[in-house]
């Protein structure tokens, strides 16, 4: 599980040359500790699915045999 303390979570609203018309809204969230950063477009009306699947998406990064052979390298 990870700590919520652990993420900045930020929504950009536009974004220049995604989408039709060049504009999108974007959910972006960093794992601080690691520098892991994940975008999710909008697939919703409510921002906590979006958040939900950014989540999901960072813990299988941490997960990843490769980010923990790092993580213990580094310690």
């Amino acid at each position: 599980m990870i700590n919520p303390k652990d993420i900045h979570t930020r929504v950009i609203d536009q974004r220049i040359g995604m989408g039709i018309g060049g504009m999108d809204t974007v959910m972006r969230l960093i794992h601080i500790p690691t520098g892991i950063l994940v975008e999710v477009p909008r697939v919703s009306s409510g921002q906590y699915y979006d958040r939900e699947i950014a989540m999901q998406m960072i813990e299988s990064a941490l997960t990843h045999p490769k980010i923990i052979k790092d993580k213990e390298s580094s310690e």
